[in-house]
């Protein structure tokens, strides 16, 4: 997001210097100490009275110095009177923040000399420089960070140095201020009408805070006059003790985009249960099928799959809108955000629902399905076809006409989708092909449990203590990691049917957490519980009741040690970044060219929702762009710079990234996840069908479970197939036969010095070896991405690694939950388990009984 405004009028987070949400959200309440610290500060030293003032105050007096100094700096036309205005605000504005004026000449490490109007130090070293960016005879059109350091600035009588002179300031504080040995951490550069803050880790990312001094001093406003005094104010960037305010914030932001990613946690949980009930509801009642005299016994985790997929195809919905940066959803055009957005329907969801049609209504189903399509199958705007063209291994569909009560899908005459006003890319992803919810396809989910849904997924959890509050969800700035953690999250939890009334139970002292493991019991032995042991919830009106789930009900909890089995575990996106940049350390040395980079191939051979993945792509594409610039002698201009990283990243994943999962469903997530964190407006949707495969590639066994002729013993001369190179092979024999006779294509052009992400090369297959990041091992530095060939695109693929060959579209085997004998019994219990609590349990293994409350036991039996 290269320029982001925030809530603060004339306060611009670019490139995400903080999280976006949390400086519109959380930031005004991170900084009310250190307000409240100088206010009684102000206080104890007499007041404004006698001169003693805040920084924000201090800021709020400059205002009309500021307009004064404006119109004086307009009138003037001779070059030394511009200049001579510009230092008198310079000198009142660095009072104001509590830093002096003390222009002179700093001396850089390599002899050169920076005109500085302050310096700070900080431990016996340079922590901060001000400097100063001077409008001449042109006008202020011109960006600070573009303008060239006027001799004018200088001191003394020695002549400034012609070379510096023709460079601009963002190259003076790339190449000479932060290329030193011992650089400063802070840079505060003024100009007549901007303040720009730069943080020295930060800024090889061009994120910075850019202050627009006629918004913040124009208006005065409280909130953002406190705000930019915190940033910018000495106190804040050089404290004489502790760390400063900005680390602290910095420690804050990362801890409230994890703790929204546990609030949606909660979210995603509460309203799978919920579609779930309504479709058995429209089942049962609407269509009149007999659900539960069904022989098959996975209906319940069936249904529980597809509301996953369906509550995620929903995160994905809320993410492309909420970052109209990325150029897919057309949040701009007035058509989609009225017609078709998501964000629309977010803004019903406080609206009350009072007639029975409404609240029995399908209008937001209909609205949502329609989205659904489009996004399948693309839109294709007035005048273009570029974007609604389905890829080329897909069948073409025509959109379903407009169901009645909510948006109609526009039609087109050849086939295609067409609108007027936007157009969407066709995704082509397992998330949303037809066949991805059959159960779900069948059923009409009414207004008042989607109204709940948009809700939850859009409100932050209550805090404690301050109940009834609660946030928006900013999505813009969850990244792909929070996201993933969201999903992966609920990889262990299951659906089951209740039988009978269950009541909900837990140890006596523990809070109830609807993420945690669960226990039930029958009404007939909810009396051996005391009433701390029992979960209780409360109603409209406030009062507590038993939580209960009733007869027939669907019930998605925390199933045993699903997750320990699977291991299926989230890894932190701390521990995920150490890993992937020492594993890319070894690969990528100091050497090394920038163009090399983007032939390195990347295999996870388990990889969840692509954590590693995305997190390797990202460190590739910013190394990529740090050594071409270097290799160029040229820096990219800061407005285009994370345009030109998210194109890296296209490039990057689209060619040269591989994944393998057990899970079918984690293939889905990888999929989406790596779709959203490389996508780009300019190029097409990359399809990963042929990069992330379903199957096990950690299965091994000991040398001694092969007969010796399998090993190549009878033969020392013969290829041993263990040190054979892996082949991906199509099972059935006649596409197995076209793979083998197709003639492979190579590629002779040059690898571009900016990689554009419309071209793609066919190249030679040789698979990447089995190592991978997050599993311990190197990356693959193979190059080469299979073969795309039509005669057997639509037949399955198999990875193999040793041993026999086997599909890879197998399901994970997983455990089931116990359900209702009605629906199949669950396994036997051993003789020497404990007694177990009586009812279902959506968290319990078979000797998981010691977990839940102790039964009280009944007295005059």
């Amino acid at each position: 997001m290269a320029d982001t405004a925030t809530t603060f009028a004339g306060i611009h987070n670019e490139n995400e210097f903080y999280s976006h949400h949390y400086l519109s959200e959380i930031f005004t309440g991170d900084i009310r100490d250190t307000v409240a610290r100088w206010r009684d500060a102000a206080e104890s030293a007499g007041g404004a009275s006698a001169g003693a003032r805040t920084p924000y105050d201090a800021l709020r007096a400059l205002a009309r110095d500021y307009l004064q100094f404006r119109r004086q700096f307009a009138y003037a036309r001779r070059h030394e009177a511009r200049v001579g205005r510009q230092r008198e605000w310079f000198a009142r504005l660095l009072d104001a923040l509590g830093y002096g004026y003390e222009p002179h000449n700093h001396l850089l490490e390599d002899g050169d000399e920076v005109p500085v109007l302050f310096a700070g130090c900080q431990h016996g070293s340079v922590a901060l420089l001000v400097l100063g960016a001077y409008y001449g005879a042109a006008g202020e059109d011109e960006d600070p960070l573009d303008l060239k350091p006027h001799p004018a600035q200088y001191h003394g009588e020695a002549p400034p140095p012609e070379a510096l002179l023709r460079e601009s300031w963002s190259d003076i504080i790339t190449r000479r201020v932060f290329g030193q040995p011992h650089p400063p951490r802070w840079i505060v550069l003024l100009a007549p009408g901007q303040v720009i803050l730069i943080e020295r880790g930060k800024w090889t990312h061009n994120r910075l805070l850019r202050f627009d001094l006629d918004d913040v001093l124009g208006r005065r406003e409280d909130h953002t006059l406190k705000a930019a005094a915190a940033l910018l104010h000495r106190d804040c960037l050089l404290p004489e003790q502790g760390a400063s305010l900005l680390d602290s914030l910095d420690d804050n932001s990362h801890k409230h985009a994890f703790a929204v990613s546990e609030d949606l946690k909660y979210a995603l949980r509460e309203s799978i249960e919920l579609i779930g009930n309504e479709a058995i509801r429209y089942l049962r009642e609407v269509a009149r099928d007999k659900v539960y005299d069904r022989p098959d016994a996975g209906l319940a985790e069936r249904l529980g799959l597809e509301c996953l997929r369906y509550m995620y195809r929903l995160l994905f919905l809320f993410y492309i809108e909420a970052r109209p940066d990325l150029g897919y959803a057309p949040i701009e055009a007035e058509a989609y955000r009225k017609g078709y957005g998501l964000e629309r329907l977010r803004d019903l969801e406080m609206v009350r629902l009072t007639s029975e049609e409404s609240l029995d209504g399908y209008y937001l189903h209909h609205s949502i399905r329609t989205l659904f399509r489009l996004i399948r199958d693309g839109f294709e705007g007035p005048g273009g076809d570029l974007f609604a063209r389905r890829r080329p291994h897909t069948r073409p569909r025509r959109p379903a006409p407009g169901d009645k009560g909510g948006p109609a899908a526009p039609s087109s005459t050849n086939g295609g989708p067409r609108t007027h006003g936007f157009s969407i890319r066709a995704l082509d992803s397992r998330l949303f092909r037809d066949d991805a919810m059959p159960l779900l396809d069948r059923v009409k989910l009414r207004n008042r449990v989607l109204q709940k849904v948009i809700r939850l997924m859009s409100l932050s959890r209550p805090a404690k203590g301050r109940r009834g509050r609660r946030g928006r969800i900013s999505y813009a700035q969850l990244g792909i990691n929070q996201l993933g953690a969201v999903y992966e999250a609920l990889l262990s939890y299951r659906g089951f049917f209740a039988e009978e009334d269950l009541y909900e139970v837990k140890k006596a002292g523990d809070a109830p957490d609807d993420l945690a493991s669960a226990w039930f019991v029958p009404a007939r032995d909810l009396g051996e519980y005391r009433d701390e042991e029992k979960v209780h919830d409360r109603d409209e009106q406030g009062r507590r009741k038993l939580r209960v789930h009733p007869r027939g009900s669907f019930v998605y909890r925390l199933a045993g040690r699903d997750r320990q089995k699977s291991a299926s575990y989230y890894t932190p996106e701390s521990l995920t970044r150490c890993v992937v940049k020492y594993a890319l350390k070894e690969l990528i040395p100091d050497g090394m060219p920038a163009d090399r980079i983007l032939e390195l191939t990347v295999c996870e051979p388990a990889m969840g929702s692509a954590a590693f993945l995305n997190e390797a792509v990202n460190q590739l594409a910013e190394k990529y762009l740090d050594r071409k610039q270097g290799e160029l002698g040229r820096r990219i201009p800061h407005a285009a710079y994370a345009d030109e990283l998210q194109k890296v990243r296209h490039y990057i994943a689209d060619r040269n990234v591989y994944g393998v999962d057990l899970n079918p469903v984690a293939l889905e997530l990888a999929e989406v996840s790596l779709w959203l964190n490389c996508i780009h407006k300019d190029g097409r949707v990359p399809w990963f069908g042929y990069q992330l495969m379903c199957g096990n590639s950690l299965v091994g066994a000991r040398r001694q479970v092969f007969r010796s002729a399998s090993l190549g013993k009878e033969n020392k001369r013969a290829e041993r197939w263990f040190n054979r190179v892996p082949e991906r092979v199509a099972p059935a024999g006649r596409a197995r036969e076209a793979v083998r006779r197709a003639p492979s294509t190579t590629s002779s052009s040059p690898t571009p010095a900016w990689p554009t992400t419309a071209t793609r090369r066919r190249r030679r297959w040789s698979p990447p070896t089995w190592s991978g990041l997050g599993s311990g091992g190197r990356t693959s530095a193979s190059r080469s991405p299979p073969s795309r060939s039509r005669s057997w695109r639509h037949s399955p693929i198999a990875w193999t690694r040793c041993g026999p060959r086997t599909p890879s579209s197998s399901p994970a085997t997983t455990a089931r939950l116990r359900t209702p004998s009605r629906y199949g019994a669950g396994p036997p219990r051993p003789a020497s388990a404990a007694p177990p609590i009586r009812g279902r349990t959506a968290s319990a293994p078979k000797a998981s009984s010691a977990r839940a409350p102790a039964p009280r036991a009944r007295t005059g039996a």
